[in-house]
């Protein structure tokens, strides 16, 4: 229960630029998944990241921000509602092949796990698949499942690396190695590990068990 409530994700921060960047110039977003990023084909962010200000005036933009606050932010509303975007003018680049792709604030990204932005890779994550449907987004098969047919559903099982330049033929886990140290050298994003709980309280300890232990000095300090 303490693992999970903890959530420890390993991953990489990843620096995407945008264009025009005369409002924004570049975008941070971790992911646990960074073997797929030749399989981007959109970036999602939270309706309450910080470049949402550049859209405060856009009534279309708070209608929609209205809409995302009744969906909940449980990961069990997110998982069961609709996936809803709102495409912006913005691109963002794709720093491995230059390849750019329309920047949408999503329903399904929150502002409190990693920093309220995500790259879409529709291929292998269900809500990236269901939203990619949905706005006619590419769809970039990047791990295999040893088929050459067209995904009905996004494929999250192990496989071997395709479409993906230098990282073809590779395993998953040596592809995430090569994928961070790539990206390191490069300069445009580092090797990062995130937790879900940022912050509690000592009184959680009970649940886990023993309590956390006092020591009482003889002047009758704890």
């Amino acid at each position: 229960m303490q693992k999970n409530w903890i959530g420890k994700s390993f991953g990489c921060e990843i620096n995407f630029e945008i264009e025009p960047s005369n409002q924004i110039k570049e975008i941070k977003c971790f992911t646990t998944r960074p073997d797929t990023l030749f399989g981007m084909s959109f970036l999602a962010l939270s309706v309450d990241h910080p470049l949402s200000k550049i859209f405060e005036k856009d009534n279309n933009f708070l209608k929609f921000k209205k809409e995302c606050s009744s969906t909940g932010t449980t990961e069990e509303s997110i998982a069961n509602a609709e996936k809803i975007g709102f495409k912006t003018h913005l691109l963002a680049v794709n720093p491995l092949n230059n390849e750019k792709v329309p920047v949408y604030f999503a329903n399904f990204v929150l502002m409190d796990y990693g920093l309220g932005a995500v790259f879409g890779c529709p291929a292998h994550d269900q809500r990236d698949f269901d939203f990619a449907k949905k706005y006619k987004l590419e769809i970039i098969k990047v791990v295999s499942d040893g088929s050459n047919q067209e995904l009905r559903e996004a494929y999250i099982g192990n496989g071997k690396i395709i479409n993906s330049d230098f990282l073809n033929n590779l395993d998953i886990v040596k592809a995430k190695e090569e994928i961070i140290n790539k990206i390191e050298q490069k300069g445009f994003g580092k090797r990062k590990t995130l937790f879900r709980l940022k912050d509690w309280g000592i009184s959680r300890q009970r649940y886990w068990g023993c309590p956390i232990p006092m020591i009482y000095l003889e002047d009758g300090s704890v």
